[in-house]
């Protein structure tokens, strides 16, 4: 069995991208630029967007480290938990950074209230919705209100949305050309399974848009640009994908809700975040032997509780999770 990447999608790439890639492979000469534009226009129809709007790369990561330097930032925010991509992207274009972790009592959601006192003081700031490490979606009602205080100390707020298909939320993408202070993130890597050709979208006002490709240099990649509009057009899939990762994530609750002093944090997508318990670390640990998409979370820096973080995998191989957890945790109590 290969090993699972978390928060990747066990049923993708679907058969028509399969063979979008295939037929990709044989025009591999024919240069990409044909089947970008096609590309975009998809996207810039879905979302409501302006040419001006829109920047493709090849990958999240390249647009994450890309957009500090394009703004010239130096006190960058990090609204978390998160991935540890945001920081080390912020440390490479030398900003100052600090963070707003959500805490345990609120299933590490963070309190976007308190962002109103910190609006001035920070150029930008990196937020994931839904969250990368929880699965949770930021309440619209806050991600508003957050947009606007940051708006109001002319902080730059850029959302990664990386896992935004496996929910019913709707992109932030519709509003960048009424809010000029936020950059929208997504990526085919996560809910597409294309994350070994990967291709990524920043959404933005023209201005930011203008200077984050002064940053990012190189031809997309054929075969990822074909792959991204098949899947995209792939609406059996989608709604297969959606049933699936709905019928697994309750499978694990079911499974989780009969085991003495076992919990989970809520979750709108396919990633699921464990409570606290002094098992977790085994579980891990045999988890992820068996080529299991599952790592322990201890906070950012490693000195906080050991958490169970795990994505939706194929039904056989959450059973054999379900299997561990059992196992591993009746040998604790």
């Amino acid at each position: 069995m290969k090993p699972y990447n978390i928060g990747i999608s066990p049923l993708g790439p679907s058969r028509k991208v399969k063979a979008a890639i295939r037929k990709a492979i044989k025009d591999i000469n024919s240069g990409s630029r044909d089947a970008q534009v096609r590309f975009e226009q998809l996207l810039l129809s879905r979302y409501g967007l302006g040419h001006d709007n829109l920047l493709l790369a090849n990958s999240l990561k390249e647009l994450v480290y890309a957009i500090p330097q394009a703004l010239k930032a130096r006190n960058v925010l990090i609204i978390g938990p998160a991935d540890n991509l945001y920081r080390d992207a912020a440390r490479s274009a030398g900003a100052q950074i600090e963070f707003l972790d959500g805490r345990e009592e609120a299933g590490y959601m963070p309190d976007l209230s308190v962002l109103g006192e910190k609006s001035g003081s920070f150029d930008m700031a990196y937020m994931a919705s839904p969250n990368r490490i929880t699965g949770r979606v930021m309440d619209d009602g806050k991600l508003r209100e957050a947009i606007e205080r940051l708006s109001d100390g002319a902080c730059v707020l850029v959302i990664d949305e990386s896992l935004i298909a496996f929910t019913q939320q709707d992109s932030l993408m519709e509003r960048v050309q009424k809010k000029r202070n936020i950059i929208v993130l997504q990526t085919t890597a996560c809910y597409y399974g294309l994350a070994g050709l990967e291709l990524a979208a920043a959404a933005s006002s023209g201005a930011v848009i203008a200077a984050l490709r002064e940053r990012i240099h190189g031809e997309l990649h054929l075969p990822a640009v074909v792959a991204a509009r098949a899947a995209m057009k792939d609406s059996a899939f989608r709604r297969m994908t959606s049933t699936f990762i709905e019928e697994e994530r309750r499978l694990l609750q079911r499974a989780v809700s009969g085991l003495h002093g076992i919990g989970l944090y809520g979750s709108d997508s396919n990633v699921l975040l464990f409570k606290h318990h002094p098992c977790m670390a085994g579980v891990a640990r045999m988890a992820r032997k068996a080529g299991l998409a599952a790592e322990l979370y201890e906070g950012r820096d490693g000195s906080g509780p050991a958490l169970l973080r795990i994505s939706i995998m194929r039904h056989e191989h959450n059973l054999r999770l379900i299997k561990i957890l059992k196992k591993v945790c009746a040998e604790e109590e």
